[in-house]
């Protein structure tokens, strides 16, 4: 699948989900669409390469 991004140069562009977490880690992305909205990368929190949000709260889900 191909994600819209803004590069930090200001240009937009289209990346492969699977390089989206490379280009994060290089710092040569601002922001990307995910689920109808932007991210911005420095700002907004981003989720893990298990594709979940971490979470520090207290364990509710039983066994």
């Amino acid at each position: 699948m191909k994600i819209p991004v803004l590069f930090i140069d200001g240009t937009p562009g289209v990346v492969g989900d699977d390089e989206l977490e490379s280009f994060i880690q290089k710092r040569r992305i601002l922001s990307f669409r995910r689920s109808g909205e932007w991210v911005r990368v420095a700002k907004d929190p981003l989720r893990g390469s298990s594709g979940k949000k971490a979470y520090d709260g207290k364990e509710r889900r039983k066994a």
